[in-house]
């Protein structure tokens, strides 16, 4: 039946918001809070900080379950999630409402149609450092075309209007969901272009902003846009084929860039090759530049000094001049004490997580430069100064020491060499989540809480270490000295190089099952806690059933800046024994393929 130029026009009007709801519902950890309608929002439209290309949005949820690990741990709910969100509820409401008033039956269609549809997604950071704002484009295949409806309803609607027009005269309209909630959208020929909010196109008046504005123009002439050149991607074509995700290492390092120099960027690629599980798979792949990596990314040094049995560690390429300007800024001893440190290090750097301590005193651990006597003798100064500067809090108990300033106390740091190529600075700071008891210790009249860390800075045989936690410095000079395990004894010697990041599930979920209990106490959070053991228990006890896993870079890395592949390894007879021996060399292709 040949529908008229209302119905028309309703229909689209329905299309947009689940074409919204596609992001707002759907993708809700990308959703942001509300903000002002007509305040500009602050991104680079030539570099968004994630990417999503996908042959059908709705079933990306699905396809990222197929990673057996992600099943068993985030099982039917993650899907289920998404499928009842209160957004996604609200406008199928709405759409119900259209169809029922306008004796419409497209519904179901509708709603099939958009998310089954071929989708390219920015996606920026928020204020709330969520991926909040969004751009995407669709190719409708000639579906769009029911858009040029919509300029006659937007005459007369409260929710649809003209905000603004692109160039060659291309329209772009604002669609008002809820109070402090306005998609845009633009159309051309057979592309559309839907907007997060006002403020990615529109500055604080309304005006166009003429960088995006050529962006956006782009998009809807063409499909391409510079997230291509700013990851070094193939364009997307037009039907992608299986689903393709980018999120900027800036991104996933909250902006702390510095410790993860010469990684650009990580890609998960999800290519369906039938229908079953064991046809598909996910592949990993890290954009590298080598000419930021200190030595070549080689952690074996680091490997060899931590302790073995720990929940998760992972290698850092560091840039540690750019660190040290930032110690700079936050020590009081100032920028020349910083570069000092900073000139002395050297190599990547690394951080580990163990089930003794918490998840807030991990241990790190970094290599330093040969050195004369004098040259370690400077770096012992510049450590104790921006030790006692940097360390501390204030302590209402704590006694005043000669020459402080009366009105910020801090219990002394201590300083205690053992042996000539080891010195260790300690100093206890009171917690309410402290890795030590209170009334253990022998200055526990001086602290001001149940708990406190006892914050420890090593120099020791040519490594610097640092934890929150002293017990887990203590056992990496324990390593040193050849009276404890290392973490590299229970790695495949080939791969100790390229090993950047290594996790114990069973460690891991004793520590994340203790952490829950300890932050949801009984007597307090008794719904919460209950919440906890009912839901959060059963996944972390099946995540604490699969063996050690370890991520490896290959052995030659790229003369320039480009993507490689990141190999996963399951040392399943480690898991089988249940020793520390060597691990086997083991590869999963990739952890969505069968059996990994």
């Amino acid at each position: 039946m040949k529908m008229s130029r209302k119905k028309i026009a309703i229909l689209v009007v329905g299309l947009l918001v689940v074409a919204g709801v596609v992001i707002q519902a759907v993708w809700r950890p990308f959703g942001h809070r509300k903000v002002a309608e007509n305040s500009e929002v602050v991104l680079d439209i030539h570099h968004p900080d994630a990417v999503i290309d996908s042959e059908a949005l709705s079933r990306l949820p699905r396809d990222i379950l197929r990673v057996p690990l992600l099943h068993d741990v985030l099982t039917q709910d993650f899907v289920d999630y998404y499928e009842s969100s209160n957004t996604r509820l609200s406008a199928e409401g709405a759409l119900r409402r259209l169809a029922f008033e306008h004796q419409l039956d497209w519904r179901d269609e509708l709603i099939r149609r958009v998310f089954d549809e071929p989708a390219h997604v920015l996606l920026w950071r928020s204020p709330d450092g969520r991926l909040g704002y969004w751009a995407m484009s669709m190719h409708r295949n000639g579906f769009a075309k029911l858009l040029q409806g919509v300029g006659n309803v937007a005459t007369s609607d409260a929710q649809l209007s003209q905000v603004a027009k692109l160039s060659g005269d291309v329209p772009v309209y604002a669609l008002k969901l809820a109070v402090g909630r306005t998609l845009l959208f633009a159309s051309k020929d057979d592309r559309l272009v839907v907007l997060s909010a006002p403020g990615v196109l529109l500055d604080a008046k309304g005006a166009l902003l003429s960088e995006r504005a050529d962006a956006i123009s782009e998009m809807l002439s063409s499909g391409r846009d510079d997230a291509a050149r700013a990851y070094r991607l193939d364009a997307a074509g037009d039907a992608p084929k299986g689903h393709r995700l980018v999120v900027s290492a800036n991104y996933l390092s909250f902006g702390y860039q510095a410790f993860f120099s010469g990684i650009d960027a990580l890609r998960f690629d999800f290519s369906p090759n039938g229908s079953g599980s064991a046809a598909a798979n996910w592949q990993t792949s890290a954009l590298i530049d080598p000419g930021k990596l200190p030595q070549q990314w080689n952690g074996t040094d680091l490997w060899r000094a931590l302790p073995a049995n720990a929940a998760a560690c992972t290698s850092l390429p560091a840039d540690w001049k750019e660190a040290s300007g930032l110690l700079g800024k936050v020590a009081g001893g100032g920028a020349d004490n910083a570069a000092a440190i900073g000139d002395q290090l050297t190599g990547p750097a690394a951080v580990c997580w163990y089930a003794k301590s918490t998840l807030v005193a991990p241990v790190f651990v970094a290599r330093v430069k040969t050195q004369d006597a004098a040259g370690i003798a400077a770096l012992k100064s510049a450590l104790g100064k921006t030790f006692g500067d940097v360390i501390g809090a204030y302590e209402a108990k704590a006694a005043k020491a000669d020459g402080a300033d009366a009105g910020y106390r801090r219990l002394p740091v201590t300083t205690r060499d053992q042996g000539a190529d080891v010195t260790v600075w300690q100093r206890p700071v009171s917690a309410r989540s402290g890795t030590a008891v209170t009334s253990k210790a022998s200055f526990a009249s001086q602290l001001s809480a149940e708990r406190y860390f006892p914050v420890t800075l090593a120099l020791a045989h040519g490594y610097l270490i640092f934890s929150p936690d002293g017990r887990l410095v203590d056992d990496t000079l324990a390593v040193l000295d050849k009276r404890y395990p290392a973490l590299a004894d229970t790695l495949a010697p080939q791969r100790l190089p390229r090993t950047i990041l290594t996790l114990t599930p069973s460690s891991a979920a004793a520590l994340i099952e203790r952490e829950a209990g300890a932050a949801l106490p009984a007597d307090q959070e008794a719904v919460f806690r209950n919440a906890s053991r009912t839901h959060l228990l059963p996944k972390l006890h099946a995540l604490a059933h699969y063996p050690p896993v370890s991520l490896t870079l290959p052995q030659n890395l790229p003369g320039s800046t480009g993507w490689v592949p990141v190999e996963w390894w399951f040392d399943r007879a480690k898991a089988d024994a249940g020793s520390n021996t060597s691990a086997a060399d083991t590869p999963a292709d990739q952890p969505g393929t069968e059996g990994d």
